[in-house]
């Protein structure tokens, strides 16, 4: 997540400040060739900047724009965790990723334990996989990738919004340790693997969880939201 550009909002105002930023952020990320996004074709790149750029529109222009932004942080933070409880690896990989190792219920261990999980969750790419399971990492990867591109456009705007980029970056730390805690359980007792949480910590896990995804909202009218919006807007062009 890049700081806040406190000179940004002065010069150009607070929409075209964070637009700014974010076209910034997302042409780094599609030249980033360590990254599966980097090799998405050209139009896909610019439906995602598209995407995104709308998103930033919806939130300045809420009632609300700090509730917005953070209803988006949860809705894209779950939705990362869901397939970033794989890739969690304390010695490789993005920083997010490398720093939940060692929270409680967070393993860190799971991307060695595909062969039970795999036909069960992803059984489409199970059946098209060598037995390296590759289409399913492959299919972890990008899924992981977008939505933790979309979390941090949201961290980026919500910086500007609290004009405090470590506020924000504690608040992303606590979505995270939760949503992957709580994702990580739930694949763990629906692939009777060993859990790690007793029957109070996953009790208390759930019912803040169940707290968090009611006040991001339903998840699919906001993605669908977004997607209309960004058919009715220009993009930035990426060349």
């Amino acid at each position: 997540m890049r700081p806040a550009n406190h000179d940004g909002p002065q010069r150009y105002g607070l929409p075209e400040a964070i637009r700014a930023t974010i076209a910034e952020y997302l042409y780094a990320a599609f030249d980033n060739s360590d990254a599966l996004i980097a090799n998405l074709d050209r139009w896909t790149q610019q439906r995602i900047a598209d995407e995104n750029l709308a998103k930033v529109m919806l939130v300045i222009e809420s009632g609300d724009p700090a509730e917005a932004c953070y209803r988006d942080l949860v809705r894209e933070i779950d939705s990362e965790a869901e397939t970033g409880i794989f890739l969690v690896n304390e010695a490789a990989g993005p920083e997010h990723l490398r720093h939940l190792v060692g929270e409680p219920g967070v393993s860190g261990e799971l991307r060695q334990d595909l062969e039970p999980i795999a036909a069960l969750l992803f059984p489409e790419e199970a059946s098209r996989s060598t037995d390296t399971f590759d289409v399913v990492r492959t299919n972890i990867q990008a899924r992981h990738d977008r939505a933790h591109l979309d979390a941090s456009v949201s961290e980026i705007i919500m910086g500007f919004l609290m004009d405090d980029a470590t506020a924000v970056q504690d608040m992303t730390s606590v979505m995270r340790s939760l949503t992957y805690t709580y994702h990580e359980d739930a694949v763990r007792r629906r692939c009777n693997l060993p859990v790690l949480l007793n029957d109070m910590e996953i009790r208390d896990l759930r019912t803040m969880m169940i707290e968090l995804k009611q006040r991001g909202g339903d998840y699919e009218e906001r993605t669908s939201e977004i997607r209309r919006d960004a058919d009715t807007r220009y993009g930035i062009p990426l060349s």
